[in-house]
C-alpha cells in the first residue's frame, strides 16, 4: 500500500509547519452543531512523527463518526440519557495496567511537587514578611528530637541566624514529612478516600472503568506510590540545603556506585521516548517541548550518552559545574561554534583574566537541573537501578538586596523617550519607523501594544494574541477578555491546536478593564478600523512564532530594536518592565494587593483561591482607572 493511500487524511495547513489530520464528515452525518470538516493537529512538523501519531488520531475520529451514527440511529428517548463516568467500559486491572497507572501517578506527584515548591518560593522571595509570619507555608511547630543523647531542633538552630532559602527549604521538607506521616497512617487504617480524585483522573485520562474490587486495588497501589514518592523527595532528591536533615533520614545508598546488574537503554533513546510520551500526556506547547529537549541534550553532551542506570553523583556535579560556567551568549562572538564544555572553559579563562563575561543566572541553571531531575524521576519508573544524579545539585538562591531586582520599571524620562519616537510623533512609514516623517502609526501594533501594556499590565504574549472579539463591554465598562482559546460555538470540532491562544497560568485568564487614556488616544477608532478590515485579530501583523509557538517572540525582537533606537539600553528594562510600572502605579494609588494581583493575573494562594469567581468588573475598573503617570508626555489624538 502506498503512503498516499495509507495516510490519505494527512495534510498541511496554510500558515503552520505542523502536519494535520483533515477529514470531511460524510453527508449523512451532517447535523446542527457538528462540523462538516474535522481538522486535528498532529502537533509536529516532522513527517515520521506525524505518521506515528496518525494511527491513533484516525482511530479516534473513526470512533467519533461511529458514535454519531449510533446517536442518529438511536430512538429519541434514549439519546437524552448522558453517559456518566461510571459508564466507561470495564477493563480488567492487569499487572501491566496497574503498573502503568502507578507510573503515571508517580510522575504526576513529582511534577506537581516541583511546581508547588517553585510557586511557593516565588511568593516567599517576593513577600518575605508574609513568609516569616507563616502565611505562605507552615513553619515547623515542634521538631524537637533526640540527637546523640541531646534534645535537638533543626528549626531552632536555623532561626538563630535565619537565612530565607534554608528556612524555606526546611519548611518544604517538614510539610512533605507531615504529609508522609498522615498518608502512612491512613494506609495502615485502610482509608483510601483521599486518593479517589487521583484515581478518577487517571481512569478518565485512560478512558477505562474498573469493577469495585479492582478500583480498591488501584487506590491502595496509588497510596503506596504516593508514600514512596514522598520518601524519595524527602531523602535527598529535592533537598538543596546543607546538612539540615542529615540526622533525620537514613543514609542514602543511591550514591554508592554499583555496576548495573543488566544492560539498560541508552539515555538518548529514553530522552526521545520521554519527550514524545510526556509532551502528549501533558499537552506541552511546542515551545516547552523544544526547551525540554534542548536541556536534556545539554546533559547528554556534558555527561555523555550512557545506559540510564550508569549515571552517578559525579555526573550531576559535572553538569552543574559546566552549566555554572557557561556564558549567557555562547552562540555569539568568541564562543560561537564551541561545545558546551569548551565554551565553559573559555569563559572561565576570560573571567580569570578580568574580562566581563556574563554567565547563566542561577534560576536558569536550576530550571535545567529541574528538567533533568524530572526526566530521571520518569526513568526510575521504567528501569531498575536508576538514581537521580542531579537530585541534590540545585543552587541555593541567596537574596542580595543590594543587587535589586532583575527587571526594573521604566523611568519617567525613558517613557518620554519612547513616546517622543517617530512612531508616535511622525515617521516615514511602517517600514521606516525610525526615520522622522509625517505618518503617525495609529493603525499599527507598534503604536498600540506598548500603550496597552502601560495601562493594563498585560503580558506581551497576551496582548499580541488578542482577537477583535476579545474587546467587550458589560455594564458600561469596556474590557479585554483575556482567554486561553477562541472558539466558534457553532463549529467547536474545527478548533485546531495551532489556533489556540496560550496563557502563562490558569489565573492569567481574566477580564481587564480598558483604561480611559487608551480611548482618549484613539483606541475606539483603531478598533473600528480593525473590525472593518475583516481581521479576527487585533494585531494580525505579528503571527505566532513557527519554531516555538510563542506569540511574543516577533514583537519582542522588534521592541528591543525600538527601545535601543530611543536610547533606552539600561539592563533590566524591557517590555515586561511595563508590568512593574503598572504595579507601582496601582500600589501608589493604594489599591489592595489582591486587586492588583487580579489585574496582573497573579493567582491567589490558600483556601480563598477555591471560593467565588473573583472581583467584580466594577471593582477592577475603579482600581485600574487610578493608574496615572505624572510627568509622562503621552502622544495626542489627532484623528
Amino acid at each position: 500500500m502506498s503512503d498516499m493511500a495509507r495516510y490519505s487524511f494527512l495534510t498541511r495547513r496554510s500558515g503552520s509547519q505542523n502536519w494535520y489530520y483533515k477529514r470531511d464528515v460524510p453527508p449523512e452525518l451532517h447535523a446542527p452543531g457538528r462540523s462538516k470538516q474535522i481538522w486535528k493537529s498532529l502537533r509536529t512538523p516532522d513527517r515520521k512523527r506525524a505518521e506515528r501519531a496518525y494511527a491513533a488520531t484516525h482511530a479516534d475520529i473513526e470512533l467519533k463518526l461511529e458514535q454519531w451514527r449510533q446517536d442518529d440511529n438511536r430512538p429519541i428517548a434514549a439519546t437524552a440519557v448522558a453517559r456518566s463516568a461510571s459508564d466507561l467500559p470495564v477493563t480488567p486491572l492487569t499487572p501491566a495496567l496497574l503498573r502503568r497507572l502507578a507510573d503515571d501517578h508517580y510522575l504526576n506527584i513529582y511534577e506537581n511537587d516541583f511546581a508547588w515548591r517553585g510557586s511557593l518560593w516565588l511568593k516567599a522571595s517576593t513577600e518575605e514578611d508574609a513568609f516569616w509570619r507563616g502565611d505562605i507555608i507552615k513553619h515547623p511547630t515542634n521538631d524537637w528530637q533526640k540527637h546523640k543523647g541531646q534534645s535537638y531542633s533543626y528549626y531552632a538552630l536555623l532561626m538563630e541566624e535565619p537565612v530565607l532559602e534554608e528556612v524555606f527549604l526546611y519548611c518544604v521538607y517538614s510539610v512533605r514529612k507531615e504529609k508522609h506521616r498522615a498518608l502512612t497512617r491512613l494506609y495502615q487504617l485502610g482509608d483510601t478516600r483521599d486518593l479517589e480524585p487521583s484515581a478518577d483522573n487517571l481512569l478518565s485520562v485512560h478512558q477505562i472503568g474498573l469493577c469495585d474490587g479492582d478500583r480498591n486495588r488501584l487506590l491502595r497501589k496509588l497510596m503506596q506510590i504516593e508514600i514512596k514518592a514522598l520518601e524519595d523527595l524527602t531523602t535527598g532528591d529535592e533537598a538543596t540545603f546543607d546538612g539540615i536533615v542529615a540526622a533525620q533520614v537514613p543514609t542514602s545508598h543511591a550514591s554508592e556506585q554499583k555496576s548495573p546488574a543488566q544492560p539498560a537503554e541508552l539515555a538518548s533513546v529514553l530522552v526521545e521516548k520521554y519527550i514524545e510520551i510526556t509532551s502528549r500526556e501533558r499537552d506541552w506547547p511546542i515551545k516547552t517541548e523544544l526547551r525540554k529537549r534542548s536541556e536534556l541534550r545539554e546533559f547528554l553532551e556534558i555527561c555523555g550518552d550512557k545506559p540510564i542506570n550508569a549515571y552517578g553523583q559525579e555526573d550531576g556535579v559535572k553538569f552543574k559545574d559546566v552549566e555554572s560556567a557557561l556564558p549567557l551568549y555562547r552562540q555569539q562572538g568568541l564562543f560561537k561554534g564551541l561545545s558546551l564544555i569548551d565554551a565553559a572553559k573559555k569563559a572561565t579563562k576570560l573571567r580569570n583574566k578580568g574580562q566581563d563575561v556574563e554567565l547563566l543566572s542561577p534560576p536558569t541553571i536550576n530550571d535545567k537541573i529541574g528538567s533533568v531531575s524530572l526526566f530521571f524521576a520518569w526513568a526510575k519508573t521504567r528501569t531498575v537501578g536508576v538514581s537521580n544524579p542531579v537530585g541534590d545539585q540545585g543552587i541555593k538562591l541567596r537574596k542580595n538586596r543590594r543587587q535589586g531586582k532583575k527587571v526594573h520599571p521604566w523611568t519617567i524620562d525613558e517613557l518620554n523617550r519612547m513616546f517622543a519616537a517617530p512612531i508616535y510623533v511622525g515617521c516615514q512609514s511602517e517600514t521606516y519607523w525610525k526615520q522622522p516623517g509625517q505618518t503617525v502609526l495609529r493603525r499599527s501594533a507598534k503604536f498600540w501594544v506598548p500603550l496597552i501594556g502601560l495601562f493594563s499590565g498585560m503580558r506581551l504574549g497576551e496582548i499580541i494574541q488578542l482577537q477583535t472579539t476579545d474587546v467587550k463591554e458589560k455594564e458600561g465598562i469596556h474590557y479585554f477578555d483575556v482567554t486561553p482559546i477562541g472558539i466558534d460555538p457553532a463549529d467547536e470540532e474545527a478548533v485546531d491546536a495551532d489556533e489556540e491562544k496560550s496563557l502563562k497560568t490558569s489565573s492569567s485568564q481574566r477580564a481587564i478593564p480598558i483604561h480611559k487614556m487608551l480611548f482618549d488616544l484613539g483606541f475606539e477608532e483603531f478598533l473600528k478600523f480593525r473590525r472593518a478590515s475583516g481581521s479576527t485579530r487585533l494585531f494580525p501583523e505579528y503571527e505566532k512564532a513557527k519554531d516555538d509557538g510563542s506569540w511574543s517572540k516577533q514583537f519582542s525582537k522588534y521592541f528591543k530594536r525600538f527601545r535601543e533606537s530611543v536610547g533606552v539600553k539600561r539592563r533590566g528594562v524591557r517590555f515586561h518592565s511595563l508590568r512593574h510600572n503598572v504595579e507601582d502605579a496601582l500600589r501608589n494609588a493604594h489599591v489592595l494587593k489582591e486587586v492588583r494581583d487580579a489585574i496582573q493575573g497573579h493567582g491567589e494562594n490558600g483556601v480563598s483561591a477555591e471560593y467565588g469567581s473573583g472581583y467584580y468588573l466594577s471593582t477592577l475598573n475603579e482600581a485600574l482607572q487610578k493608574i496615572v503617570y505624572d510627568g509622562v508626555r503621552l502622544p495626542t489624538n489627532l484623528s
